[in-house]
């Protein structure tokens, strides 16, 4: 009997001993925590760029759209300056140009005219963007769009403008 009340002992003191103690966590919860502050620290960055890179891919499928559809009007037509992608009447009063926007819209692969809240900016960008814009320079032929708030005049702007042709 005394036999069988030592291994019982014996086999409590063992289940003691696993597991791990409150310090033990609280050392790997916090190794952890500065592992994972290092690593998004990183990683930021990346996403910034990725979404940028989608938001100019974005700017440049509708400037290939829109070039595609002044080249199918077969029209000349009047300069244009800072019209809104999603509005319509482009140019009121110009068939030249009805056409082009209708043409355009057949042309849009997602079925409804994209607008400045289909792109991946930040909220504070956001905030000075109202819209998707573009330019048409009759004499070059050159389209430019943009995003309406930002400018050629700055990096981060320019980073939302794509043209046509290279300047």
């Amino acid at each position: 009997m005394k036999k069988v009340i030592k291994n019982y002992l014996a086999k409590l003191q063992e289940n003691d001993k696993k597991g791990f103690s409150l310090v033990e966590l609280i050392i790997v919860m916090a190794i952890m925590a500065i592992l994972v502050g290092v690593v998004a620290s990183q990683v930021l960055p990346y996403m910034d760029k990725s979404r940028q890179s989608k938001d100019q891919q974005v700017l440049s499928s509708i400037c290939t759209d829109l070039v595609s559809a002044t080249a199918q009007s077969g029209k000349d037509l009047t300069a244009v300056t800072g019209q809104d992608i999603s509005a319509t009447g482009w140019n009121s009063g110009d068939a030249d140009w009805a056409k082009v926007e209708s043409i355009y819209a057949g042309l849009q692969t997602s079925g409804a005219l994209v607008s400045y809240a289909n792109l991946g900016l930040k909220s504070k960008e956001a905030k000075n963007v109202s819209a998707v814009k573009f330019d048409y320079n009759a004499t070059t032929g050159e389209i430019s769009v943009y995003l309406d708030g930002h400018s050629g005049d700055d990096a981060d702007s320019s980073k939302y403008i794509v043209y046509s042709s290279s300047k």
